[in-house]
């Protein structure tokens, strides 16, 4: 599936700054920008992520399935006849819309490979004449689109591919199972050998209710690492039907509802072990609770996300609200209101945190290092890119805006700011 943007649009091309995979035209700067009645969506190279439908102010981005016939067609007709772009691909964009760092070549270290740290690098090449050094803790890049995005969204991954092509530029070195503090210090804090560090290091630990017995809940990060095969994952539950609940109220939730409630022959379709297969056809998950501590006004899922939700399992899910949690044990969640909901399993999934990164301030409250458009506060040389810059919060397509912010800053900057923002 892929998404349309219908005759609705208003053209302010938030759209364009959000899009990971640079498929909706024409952009600021491009012929016809500003003159026609909309923009359109590449369905060639379109991901399915969402994050043109998120930003829109107008709700004029719709998935291709939802939008009107007449919009999905025009906006193939389109690109008919034009190559599509590649979107890590640095000779398919507009030149650099700011100054680049000129006196020959600097060191540049980008801790973390998922998207926040792909873009930055992207915009390091683009914009700089660094040598860059990209490490991350796993084998592979990708981050939480790699290990994050639920196996039944195959083409949201198709972007780890453009990542992967970013790695083999004249001017990256790789690093893949390399964790920064194995990296010697040199002068002014900076990793020794290098100008700059970008951290792109997210915000993965799931976030706690603070209930008695949620030690013996499954929370949101252990699940899906588990399903999607991040190494080192193992489940630290066992999985038992007939009903599970679900904490939280945002699309990871429903993501892990509906991978719950995946019946056999939807399992055999996704791209998961059959380790995880056999276990969740052996789960005997039938109904799920999807429990939120506000209100439907305040849940944070997208409405396409509820949609493909309640379609595939519509009859089996249960959206409660105004519901606060008090303990779990092995058999029932206990409510503030005295009732109790019987299940086999708990699933918390109320957003995620950063932590804090040695020798950098931290903001326990919101889950970030305190920074200025990106610049550390208190440790020149320093940024940071991503979750762990501005919260846990926006898809990866939030990241590509973000990261050209932070490369913007580093390029204009040398010193770090007097105070604290985000």
């Amino acid at each position: 599936m892929s998404y349309a943007i219908s005759g609705e649009c208003c053209s302010d091309a938030s759209c364009v700054a959000v899009c990971p995979m640079n498929c909706i035209h024409p952009a600021p700067g491009e012929p016809g920008f500003g003159t026609g009645a909309s923009l359109f969506i590449d369905p060639r190279t379109c991901i399915d992520c969402g994050a043109c439908a998120d930003i829109c102010p107008v709700d004029a981005a719709q998935p291709s399935e939802q939008a009107a016939a007449e919009d999905v067609e025009r906006n193939a007709a389109y690109f008919a006849g034009q190559e599509p772009l590649d979107a890590m691909d640095l000779d398919s964009w507009e030149a650099p819309s700011y100054q680049v760092w000129g006196g020959g070549p600097r060191r540049v270290l980008v801790v973390g490979a998922g998207p926040a740290g792909m873009y930055a690098t992207r915009e390091l090449l683009l914009r700089t004449t660094a040598e860059v050094t990209l490490i991350d803790r796993l084998e592979q890049v990708g981050g939480l689109v790699r290990y994050g995005v639920a196996p039944d969204h195959p083409s949201t991954k198709q972007i780890i591919s453009s990542f992967e092509r970013i790695i083999h530029h004249r001017r990256v070195r790789w690093l893949p199972a390399t964790d920064a503090t194995e990296l010697r210090r040199g002068a002014g804090g900076l990793p020794d050998g290098f100008d700059a560090v970008v951290h792109a290091v997210g915000a993965r630990r799931s976030r706690r209710l603070g209930i008695r017995g949620e030690n013996a809940a499954c929370s949101a990060e252990d699940f899906v690492a588990w399903y999607n095969g991040r190494p080192g994952a193992a489940l630290p539950v066992e999985l038992a039907g007939p009903r599970a609940v679900i904490v939280g109220n945002g699309n990871v939730a429903l993501d892990v509802a509906r991978i719950l409630l995946s019946d056999e022959a939807r399992l055999r379709t996704l791209d998961v072990s059959p380790q995880v297969r056999r276990a969740l056809a052996a789960s005997g998950i039938k109904e799920v609770v999807l429990l939120g501590r506000r209100g439907p006004d305040e849940a944070a899922y997208t409405q396409p996300a509820l949609q493909e939700l309640l379609t595939a399992a519509g009859d089996r899910v249960e959206l409660r609200y105004h519901a606060r949690p008090t303990a779990w044990t092995s058999e029932a969640l206990a409510l503030d209101d005295g009732t109790t909901i019987a299940a086999g399993n708990l699933f918390t999934a109320i957003g995620f945190e950063g932590r804090p990164i040695d020798g950098l301030p931290f903001d326990p409250a919101r889950g970030i290092v305190p920074n200025v458009r990106g610049a550390v506060v208190g440790r020149p040389g320093h940024y940071v890119a991503g979750w762990i810059k501005r919260g846990a919060r926006g898809g990866i397509g939030v990241n590509k805006a973000c990261a050209q912010e932070t490369v913007m800053t580093l390029v204009s900057s040398s010193t770090a700011p007097a105070s604290p923002g985000s």
